[in-house]
């Protein structure tokens, strides 16, 4: 949806703190906040429409998603989440002959970002311990949120990693391509 028409993405447990209704200006293409690891965070993402770091992103969740060799047994966060976000970040930057860090060495500060065909990220907030200065992550903590998703027959994503399920992201696309025939 950020992809394609734009607009302002927030994890359902996330909170605005010191968020305001001026903290995103009408001049901003994206904009994101530093999270705890100096990453973009994917928690909160806001772009303008056909932002190349959307579809950075969603190439690289692909591509990580179809070498997966068990659906049911990888790191969310490795395949889609933070470090997706980072490398589709880390190609825009690129094509502005910009090289960025590897996530875990502290890689993204505040500031104004210009990368592919002269588009632009904003990133605010400090990171590291100050990262819940501007939206706050998790409001509801991880143990009533995994209980209250038990409540609801539902399963948190970093508890279904340990399922799995003896197929390739290939062979399960396959299958379904195969039983979707009959």
């Amino acid at each position: 949806v950020l992809w394609k028409h734009g607009g302002l993405y927030a994890d359902l447990d996330s909170v605005p703190k010191n968020f305001t209704g001026d903290t995103i200006q009408p001049e901003d293409d994206s904009l994101f906040v530093v999270e705890f690891y100096h990453l973009l965070s994917q928690y909160f993402m806001s772009s303008s429409p056909k932002h190349p770091l959307m579809y950075y992103t969603i190439q690289r969740s692909l591509l990580k998603l179809l070498e997966a060799d068990d659906t049911g047994h990888f790191d969310a966060a490795l395949k889609t989440g933070p470090h997706a976000l980072h490398a589709g970040f880390t190609q825009f930057m690129k094509d502005a002959d910009v090289l960025i860090a590897l996530a875990g060495r502290n890689p993204i500060k505040a500031g104004f970002y210009v990368g592919t065909s002269n588009r632009s990220v904003t990133a605010i907030g400090l990171g590291g311990k100050q990262s819940n200065e501007f939206v706050i992550r998790e409001e509801i903590n991880r143990v009533d949120k995994v209980n209250d998703y038990k409540k609801m027959n539902m399963t948190h994503n970093q508890e279904d990693k340990n399922r799995a399920s003896g197929h390739s992201c290939f062979s399960a696309l396959y299958h379904g391509f195969v039983n979707n025939e009959r």
